[in-house]
């Protein structure tokens, strides 16, 4: 799909190096959420990177509603109809699950204050699981609300963005085809099966 260039203005290539477009910053969040599984993985027993990380996809996460929200805006007034501010935002909450979850936590880490926003009662939690047969031992991070029996961990949580992002830019309208992994992410898989990724 060619990129999808602003408007007016000045192209955020200028500050961002290659994120121009709102696919380009999907596959961003995607980044993150792989980094978060990395870390979860090859660093069980360290806290800060782990939380680190889960901070990032949430900024991640919020960055890309920004930017599927400027696209789509810049699309109603180029045809003359009125943003739906409401509605953009609802139906982002049913297509996106982790959503409100992401934006809570990126806006309490941006503004230096407790923020819940969508995610009342939300809350994150660091346990230390002791492990079994198939995970080491480590630290995980759990996220629920209160009164939640068992809050869900994080991986699965991140793990579920870059899918379920794709398929609502794509009824947006600002990404075309099924949803598929981002080309560095096939060429990390690839150097792990033995394939050099081709340099062009």
């Amino acid at each position: 799909m060619a990129p999808r260039t602003p408007r007016s203005g000045t192209d955020p290539i200028r500050h961002t190096a290659i994120v121009g477009d709102v696919a380009a910053m999907w596959s961003k969040l995607a980044w993150d959420v792989d980094v978060f599984r990395d870390i979860q993985t090859g660093y069980p027993h360290e806290q800060q990177p782990l939380a680190y990380a889960a901070i990032n996809v949430c900024i991640a996460a919020t960055s890309l509603r920004n930017w599927a929200e400027t696209a789509v805006r810049s699309d109603a007034r180029a045809s003359g109809r009125a943003f739906d501010r409401q509605g953009f935002d609802s139906d982002l909450t049913v297509a996106v699950p982790a959503q409100a979850m992401c934006e809570a936590i990126a806006n309490t880490a941006k503004h230096s204050r407790f923020a819940d926003g969508e995610w009342p009662g939300g809350r994150v939690s660091l346990e230390w699981e002791e492990g079994d047969e198939d995970s080491p031992p480590g630290w995980i991070l759990r996220y629920g609300v209160e009164g939640a029996v068992v809050p869900s961990l994080s991986v699965n949580r991140f793990g579920s963005l870059p899918e379920t992002w794709w398929a609502h830019l794509r009824d947006l309208g600002l990404v075309e085809g099924d949803f598929h992994l981002p080309e560095w992410q096939q060429n990390k898989l690839r150097r792990i099966f033995g394939h050099s990724p081709s340099i062009d």
